[in-house]
C-alpha cells in the first residue's frame, strides 16, 4: 500500500520537517498551503539564522516570526523587530540596536529560556524584578558579553530559575550580591576585576556551583576558596597577566580541600610555559594533565578523569 505525504499524521510530519527541512525550504513548500500545515508549522522547533537583511531573510522573518522558537541574529539588522517573536525560547543577538535591546524583556519575550546578548538594566530588572509578572518564568541560561555587573537594586529579588550565567565581570562585593540573587546557580563564567579592593560578603550566599570558569589577572587562591564548594565538578581558570605565576602544588592542595567531585580542570595562562611533567609532579590531582593547545601568547592545559 502506498502512502502519500498528506496521509502521514501530524507528529510524523513534524519530525520529518524538523530533520530535513530548512525554514527557506519549508516556506516555499508549505506556506499558505492549508490550515493543517499552518497548525503543523506552529509545532515545529523552528530556528532562524539571520546574517544579512536581504529580501529572503525578511520574507522568512515576516512569515515565521509567530512560529519561530530559536532566533540567531549574527550582524546588525536594524529592521528586525523582536516584538513579533512572542513564542521565542532561544535568542542570540550579537549587535542589537537600542530598540532591539529594549525589546528583550519578559513582557515581549515571555517564553524565553536561553539568552545570549549584550546586557542591559532592563534585562537585569526582568531577571530580578520584585514581582512575578516582571520576572522571566522560564529563562535558565544567560550569556552576556562581559559587562561589568552593576550594583544590585534594593528592590531586586532572588531568581530561582536561572541556573547558568556566562560573561559577567564583577568585584568581590558585587559577585557576592549576584550569587545571593541566584540561589540555584550551577554554572558560572565570570571575570574578576583587576586590582579589586572590595571584600566578599560570605554571609549572603551559598556555594552551589557545579561548574566555574573564572578569569584573573593574577591568580587568587583565596577567591577560589570562597567560590568553590563540595559540588564543583568542573573548573576552568584563565590567567591573563603574563607575569602571573601558578603554584600548582598549592592549587592542587586548595582544590582537594574544597571538593572531592572535581572531574575536569582546564587552565589557560600567559607567560613562560610550564613543563607538563613539572605540573604532574606538583600534585597528584594533576597526574592526568595534558597540554591542550598553545597560541602565540597563551598556553592551555587540561586534566580529565580526575581521580
Amino acid at each position: 500500500m502506498k502512502t502519500i505525504f498528506e496521509d502521514l499524521c501530524n507528529e510524523i510530519l513534524i519530525d520529518i520537517l524538523e530533520y530535513i527541512a530548512t525554514p527557506h525550504e519549508i516556506y516555499h513548500a508549505f506556506s499558505n498551503l492549508n490550515h493543517r500545515f499552518d497548525i503543523i508549522l506552529r509545532s515545529i522547533r523552528l530556528k532562524l539564522d539571520i546574517y544579512v537583511e536581504d529580501k529572503q531573510s525578511l520574507t522568512l522573518i515576516n512569515y515565521f516570526s509567530s512560529y519561530c522558537n530559536c532566533l540567531c541574529i549574527n550582524n546588525v539588522c536594524p529592521t528586525i523587530s523582536l516584538n513579533n517573536f512572542s513564542r521565542l525560547r532561544s535568542l542570540t543577538i550579537s549587535e542589537p540596536t537600542d530598540e532591539q535591546i529594549n525589546s528583550i524583556q519578559s513582557t515581549t519575550l515571555p517564553m524565553l529560556e536561553y539568552l545570549s546578548s549584550p546586557a542591559s538594566m532592563l534585562i537585569f530588572d526582568c531577571l530580578f524584578g520584585n514581582n512575578q509578572q516582571q520576572q522571566w518564568l522560564f529563562l535558565r541560561v544567560c550569556n552576556f558579553y562581559f559587562p561589568v555587573f552593576p550594583d544590585s537594586k534594593l528592590t531586586w529579588q532572588p531568581n530561582y530559575t536561572l541556573c547558568t550565567l556566562f560573561g559577567v565581570t564583577c568585584s568581590r562585593t558585587t559577585l557576592s550580591q549576584l550569587l545571593s540573587l541566584l540561589p540555584c546557580l550551577k554554572h558560572l563564567r565570570v571575570d574578576m576585576i583587576a586590582n579589586d579592593l572590595s571584600n566578599w560578603n560570605l554571609s549572603i550566599f551559598e556555594k552551589t556551583l557545579a561548574s566555574l570558569r573564572i578569569g584573573f589577572h593574577y591568580i587568587n587562591y583565596d577567591d577560589l576558596c570562597v567560590l568553590i564548594g563540595p559540588c564543583l565538578h568542573r573548573l576552568y581558570l584563565e590567567i591573563y597577566h603574563e607575569q602571573s605565576s601558578i603554584n600548582f602544588a598549592r592549587l592542587g592542595a586548595v582544590l582537594t580541600s574544597l571538593t572531592t567531585k572535581l572531574k575536569q580542570f582546564n587552565c589557560d595562562y600567559r607567560g613562560a610555559n610550564i613543563c607538563i611533567a613539572e605540573i604532574k609532579s606538583a600534585h597528584s590531582l594533576f597526574q592526568n594533565i595534558q597540554a591542550k593547545s598553545d597560541s602565540c601568547d597563551t598556553h592551555s592545559v587540561i586534566c580529565e578523569d580526575i581521580i
